[in-house]
């Protein structure tokens, strides 16, 4: 009776299982089919992902400034490489206006390229620019070739509208300084953060450029209006833009090819949190480089202003406040640091300069960890015994390298 007992309790357990567990092999089931499913009809793979994006990106090829961009000499060309004889030859004529008197071969050599500068000029007056996404990473060559084609076109014109400016072709100059700025403006449509910070330098150093024609060139009311219509940007969606870069960038972090450091799951789970730290610290730096680019906006809008005032006045004004007849307020405002920029009167003019992301007044230097941004002059005399036989470093080469 007992081991019947037993038996029957044995039963009842067994079936309090199968009730329990029953389910199991069906839900599984199901499961299973639901993520074939899934697979067949909705899963993308990153290629496929990379490939909406292109199709989303498209755009007629009229009206695609690439399409020019891709046809001039650069990638695989030494058409626009000139042999400069010294370091100093080739940095004094990146830096500051030359004259064809001083430098007659390289202004030659200029003479023979005015086909490529109308090209550029003609590229960049077209407003929207797409270069492809979908041969990476296979085509990650030609995306570095690319960039080093806009290093040298960005050198290239810059020299140009040096010798515009000492010649006193002001109309050139400032043409060449406009179609840097869309140059720049074309870099940043790329949804990297590489391109858009070499974006950001570009248009940085068109507006660097300008300000020597507003200051020591008698400008007109109309040039200085056509200056103000380039600086202005209307559509400043760069927040969007990071957005659409990071979410491409994301992408292909998950089809490059693992180094050797990397194999095994916690190797690379190590890495792809290293990855996620340097995509934050990338963030960071480009919304630094942006608020930079718009403060070198609005320092240029201040400069026309003191033009203006020089040019009905005969003298430079004692103080920003006496710009208000010319300007909004708000343009003396630093987006740096949302104080004021420093305008300081000397005996030969002025200084202009912002006192950065720190907003600690350091003379306008930005050396030996100050980080005050030059205006206006360009390099801004310090008067330190630690700062005064400094050579001044050519950055402009190095912000776009």
């Amino acid at each position: 009776m007992a081991e019947q007992n037993r038996d029957n309790q044995k039963q009842e357990k067994i079936k309090r299982k199968k009730r329990l567990f029953g389910p199991i092999p069906a839900i599984v089931s199901a499961l299973a089919l639901c993520t074939l499913l899934w697979f067949f009809f909705f899963y993308e793979s990153v290629y496929d992902k990379l490939a909406a994006i292109e199709a989303a990106r498209a755009i007629p090829d009229s009206e695609n400034a690439a399409t020019i961009y891709n046809k001039l000499p650069g990638y695989d060309s030494d058409l626009l490489k000139y042999d400069f004889p010294t370091e100093s030859f080739e940095d004094v004529t990146l830096a500051r206006p030359w004259s064809g008197e001083d430098y007659p071969e390289l202004a030659g050599w200029f003479e023979e390229r005015e086909d490529i500068i109308h090209d550029l000029i003609r590229a960049s007056k077209i407003e929207q620019c797409r270069f492809p996404l979908t041969d990476f990473p296979k085509g990650t060559g030609l995306h570095g070739q690319r960039l080093k084609s806009l290093r040298t076109w960005t050198f290239f014109l810059v020299r140009s509208a040096n010798n515009d400016i000492a010649e006193g072709r002001i109309e050139k100059a400032l043409e060449k300084c406009f179609c840097l700025i869309r140059m720049g403006r074309h870099n940043r449509q790329q949804p990297f953060s590489l391109d858009f910070t070499i974006g950001i330098n570009i248009e940085s150093m068109s507006l660097r450029r300008m300000r020597t024609c507003i200051v020591e060139r008698d400008l007109t009311d109309e040039y200085l209006q056509a200056i103000e219509a380039q600086i202005k940007q209307p559509n400043n969606q760069w927040i969007q833009d990071m957005d659409n870069m990071l979410a491409v960038e994301k992408l292909y972090v998950k089809i490059l090819p693992h180094t050797p450091s990397e194999t095994g799951w916690w190797h690379q789970l190590k890495a792809r949190w290293q990855k996620k730290r340097d995509q934050d610290s990338k963030i960071d730096r480009i919304k630094e480089l942006y608020t930079r680019l718009l403060a070198d906006r609005r320092a240029n809008f201040i400069l026309t202003a003191l033009r203006r005032f020089r040019n009905q006045n005969g003298h430079w004004p004692e103080s920003l406040e006496a710009l208000l007849p010319f300007v909004d307020k708000n343009i003396f405002i630093d987006p740096q640091n949302n104080n004021f920029f420093t305008y300081k009167l000397t005996d030969d003019g002025f200084i202009l300069y912002s006192k950065g992301p720190n907003n600690i007044d350091e003379n306008g230097s930005d050396k030996n960890g100050a980080d005050d941004r030059p205006i206006w002059p360009l390099q801004i005399p310090q008067t330190s015994e630690k700062n005064a036989g400094e050579k001044q470093p050519a950055t402009e080469k190095k912000e776009i390298e």
